[in-house]
């Protein structure tokens, strides 16, 4: 399972800034991952990739960044901290009480550009309205506190178990999904069972 340790870490390693990567930087790091999930599995190159995933219990690289974000606001919701974070979620208050009202929307403000589309303040509001409303409703913070309550953690973990499934029975994100990024280079290495290490550069 190094492969698992070694490349899923540096694959999940601060990827909610990943938010709006171009589908040829995503696909880059998808043929990092299947690679991965071939070697865990011990199968050929011809192999398709996804049903190795989800016998891995591995969500794509699109899907994995969607989660990092969804978690960290979910996270940010609930201690309302950090303060950083926070001042940059607003609730969405319409002006008339409407049944929208009650469904833990945020409010997503109006960009210009599409780099300002990738910002967290952005990305993370448009991602969170989009989950269905059994998981929005776990939120139930209502004053900052340093930790998690009982209540919270148990919301928690039950948060992350229906968001992977949720994210699970979605299709792929389509290229459209992703239409903004600067050019993305990095370097993973991947254990070879025979040889030792291999750089895979992207």
């Amino acid at each position: 399972m190094q492969a698992c340790a070694i490349v899923s870490s540096r694959l999940d390693y601060c990827n909610s800034v990943l938010n709006g990567l171009s589908s040829h930087n995503l696909q880059r790091l998808q043929t990092v991952q299947n690679r991965a999930a071939r070697i865990v599995l011990g199968v050929g190159r011809r192999v398709t990739a996804e049903p190795l995933l989800r016998q891995l219990h591995w969500l794509p690289v699109g899907k994995r960044i969607q989660y990092k974000t969804a978690l960290v606001t979910f996270k940010t919701l609930s201690l309302q901290q950090p303060s950083y974070l926070y001042s940059l979620l607003t609730p969405y208050n319409p002006s008339r009480t409407l049944r929208s009202s009650h469904f833990n929307f945020l409010t997503v403000p109006r960009v210009s550009t599409a780099l300002q589309s990738r910002s967290f303040s952005v990305a993370a509001p448009h991602l969170w309205n989009s989950l269905p409303l059994q998981l929005r409703l776990l939120v139930t913070c209502t004053q900052p506190c340093s930790s998690l309550s009982p209540q919270s953690s148990i919301n928690l973990l039950s948060f992350k178990r229906q968001l992977k499934t949720h994210l699970f029975d979605l299709p792929a994100p389509l290229p459209s999904e992703f239409p903004f990024s600067r050019r993305l280079c990095c370097v993973l290495v991947l254990p070879n069972m025979f040889n030792g290490a291999v750089n895979y550069k992207c």
